[in-house]
């Protein structure tokens, strides 16, 4: 039983990553289409020679502000930390990480929640025309799964060894790319 339950909640977060890695950045051959091969709507895909103050104030305007409301960014920690320390014209931090009830925590950028991904390329890592951060409202997001994950065993018949096979059914896409604003590394950074 021991050695059953670690194997599920192995396969379970392996199949986790698979999905959230699908979701960012998937091509919808095989799996979800992710947020990244969507092409947003113009003046909302941003390339980026150096990250500063004035990096998020460009991508800030860039989103139509009846897409803001849920909009969060999305990004690595690396390209995270880079912002911290920074400070607006008033002198006041640009990033803040709180820490909340539970003890987690809990990053913004101009007051933005921020949310930490590991599917992306950090700036310092990005190549050329590679996307490193990008806002979005994850609403705007559709996953539909026709069949949960299902794990079977069964015994090949040819080699006689026993065969354990998880699978999942999974289906996704952006439903309104209004919301999506992607910050790009510049040919010349």
């Amino acid at each position: 039983p021991v050695f059953e339950a670690t194997l599920i909640n192995n396969i379970v977060e392996a199949m986790t990553k698979a999905l959230e890695q699908a979701i960012i950045n998937g091509n919808g051959s095989g799996k979800p289409k992710g947020i990244l091969t969507e092409t947003p709507p113009a003046g909302q895909s941003l390339p980026v020679s150096a990250i500063g103050y004035d990096t998020l104030v460009e991508a800030e305007a860039a989103l139509p502000l009846e897409y803001e409301a849920n909009a969060v960014w999305c990004m690595t920690k690396k390209t995270f930390m880079a912002f911290v320390g920074m400070v607006d014209n008033a002198g006041q931090p640009i990033a803040r990480v709180n820490y909340g009830i539970n003890g987690r925590p809990e990053r913004t950028l101009l007051g933005r929640n921020v949310v930490l991904c590991n599917y992306l390329s950090s700036f310092d890592n990005a190549e050329e025309d590679e996307p490193f951060a990008f806002i979005f409202n994850f609403s705007d997001y559709i996953l539909n799964t026709n069949y949960q994950m299902g794990v079977k065993r069964y015994e090949d018949n040819e080699t006689d060894d026993q065969v354990t096979k998880a699978v999942m059914l999974v289906d996704g896409k952006v439903v309104d790319n209004n919301s999506l604003v992607v910050l790009t590394k510049a040919p010349d950074a």
